[in-house]
């Protein structure tokens, strides 16, 4: 499994840090993690097209996770150039249809794919879920967030790997059950210690909770202008032994 970190920053416009983005290659599919403002951009500079997405993962609502799924469902009716014939999912936390109508109402037909290649699926937003894709042989399950409601937290599973990403949380036992194990743990980090945000982790939280989930690795990303000068890696690290990175734009990991 592959992660390719399309932006790691926050609502904050940035030059080095784009908003909220995430990208997952397997072995058989491939899935967008939100699409903050500048994300399509990001698919380009990597080389990505859009129509190889298979699936798109809304953590919320807010505009720096998913403002950019108006353009990349526009371009996915472009007349003159590749469009994907497969049906795509778009996931997200209870709410995402009714989002998706609003979008609708707004925009118009163009952003409505043709021939019913686009597929809303709903998870639940009081307890966990999952949806297994038989066609990848994938698993996503989800856990409430504590962030502004509906929010959600995925744990991506395939060929006996997985990649669980925080979204926007507050300090969670949901999060800690969610990553058990995993392999990479990509965890917001909105504020360094000593500037602690309700609805947000810091550096120590983050690292606590990769020590209790006992993760293998720990991503932190999403950071606020007042995490640019901060070693964060080191407060995170005071709290988990294990390896810890910071985040950066067109970052590549795997697992």
């Amino acid at each position: 499994m592959k992660v390719k970190i399309l932006g790691s920053g926050t609502a904050i416009p940035d030059l080095k840090r784009n908003a909220s983005g995430l990208f997952v290659k397997t072995s058989s599919s491939s899935i967008l993690a939100d699409l903050g403002p500048g994300t399509i951009r990001r698919l380009a500079e990597a080389g990505i097209a859009p129509e190889s997405i298979d699936i798109i993962l809304i953590t919320h609502f807010h505009p720096d996770h998913v403002s950019d799924l108006v353009p990349f469902l526009f371009a996915s009716n472009y007349e003159h150039g590749p469009v994907r014939q497969a049906p795509f999912y778009v996931v997200g936390p209870k709410g995402l249809n009714e989002f998706y109508e609003k979008l609708v109402v707004v925009f118009g037909k163009w952003i409505v794919p043709g021939s019913d290649r686009l597929k809303l699926r709903e998870l639940g937003i009081e307890s966990f879920d999952r949806i297994y894709f038989e066609q990848w042989d994938l698993i996503v399950r989800s856990a409430p967030a504590v962030h502004s409601r509906p929010s959600l937290s995925y744990r991506i599973e395939a060929a006996g790997v997985s990649v669980t990403i925080s979204g926007d949380t507050d300090f969670s036992e949901n999060l800690v059950e969610l990553a058990a194990g995993t392999d990479i743990l990509i965890c917001e980090c909105s504020f360094p210690d000593g500037m602690k945000t309700i609805g947000h982790m810091i550096p120590s939280e983050a690292g606590e909770t990769a020590a209790r989930a006992q993760v293998k690795k720990l991503v932190l990303t999403h950071f606020y202008p007042h995490c640019h000068d901060v070693d964060v890696v080191s407060q995170a690290a005071a709290k988990f032994s294990g390896t810890v990175i910071k985040a950066e734009d067109l970052m590549t990991l795997e697992c």
